[in-house]
């Protein structure tokens, strides 16, 4: 029973609200709200602030939190491992990834449904310090991300690729004859781009400071790169995206990529997770598909001229 408590408890920690916390375990409120007591009593402290509805945690119950969720983690992670053993693993590896890193994944699923047909992928699209928060609670086995920043110094990474930044446009006279054009001079183009409140935006905003001029956006839009595309499509503006992204199959019509010069910037994308023992056996299923593809070039290939790490 002590176990189901402490799942009950990080319910209620995910949802801070009782009756859904209750859903989720599919459990009565009650038989939830008795069990998280009975965990009071035999842990000797009180978790939950209680009122007429829910208030939050004590002190103690934050940390009890952190500790159930590394009970919660490695009891799921003993399980994989076990069907590992038996050569066929199950379960599911919940994998947290930045957006621009979209078009590569398809290639991890496949590999990973060839490998292992019981895995089922959970992909959560994350900024950088959300996908940290999410291998230190254990919410998620690895991530893909940006590997050169600060935030990331504790944990364990693997390079992937490097990432380039393209400016995409409408394929019109004006541009026909192009085939580079300088940060300097794309910031007087008529631009959209993504919310100032991204990482991907900072990275972009850095390499207009470096040039000298920082541009006037006509849209900025915090939903997502194809949002951005399709603006050029149809709206004859022009963005700042990931050089592989027009790489994608189905190539989107009505556009064409102009390589992004002075500065020119690259980004290392990689492989992220935790770096706490035993290691997650779904982070090193995952970490077998990147050296294989790495191996293979299949990466390198579909993706034309990205960097292989």
């Amino acid at each position: 029973m002590f176990f189901r408590q402490l799942q009950y408890l990080v319910a209620l920690a995910q949802e801070e609200h009782f009756g859904r916390a209750a859903n989720f375990c599919n459990v009565s409120q009650p038989s939830l709200s008795t069990g998280i007591k009975q965990l009071e009593l035999t842990l000797r402290v009180p978790i939950v602030l209680r009122g007429r509805r829910f208030l939050g945690f004590t002190k103690e119950g934050k940390r009890v939190i952190k500790w159930a969720e590394r009970v919660i983690s490695q009891r799921d992670a003993m399980l994989v491992e076990l069907s590992g053993m038996r050569e066929n693993f199950e379960g599911k590896l919940r994998l947290g990834a930045m957006p621009n890193s979209s078009p590569v994944l398809p290639l991890f699923s496949r590999l990973l449904a060839v490998k292992h047909p019981g895995v089922e992928v959970d992909i959560k699209f994350l900024g950088i310090e959300e996908t940290k928060q999410g291998l230190s609670n254990y919410s998620l086995d690895v991530g893909i991300t940006y590997i050169q920043e600060t935030e990331l110094s504790d944990l364990h990474t693997m390079p992937i690729y490097n990432e380039r930044l393209s400016l995409l446009v409408p394929d019109t006279k004006e541009y026909r004859k192009l085939n580079a054009i300088s940060w300097k001079d794309a910031a007087e183009l008529p631009l959209c781009l993504l919310d100032k409140s991204m990482h991907e935006r900072k990275i972009i905003d850095d390499a207009f400071t470096k040039a000298g001029k920082l541009p006037d956006p006509s849209v900025t839009t915090s939903d997502s790169i194809l949002n951005l595309i399709f603006h050029v499509m149809f709206a004859e503006l022009v963005t700042v995206i990931p050089r592989h992204f027009i790489r994608m199959p189905g190539q989107f019509p009505g556009v064409r990529a102009l390589d992004l010069i002075e500065p020119e910037i690259s980004q290392e994308v990689g492989l992220v997770w935790s770096p706490s023992e035993p290691m997650m056996p779904m982070a090193k299923v995952m970490i077998d598909i990147v050296k294989e593809l790495k191996k293979s070039g299949e990466l390198e290939a579909r993706l034309g001229d990205l960097t292989m790490s």
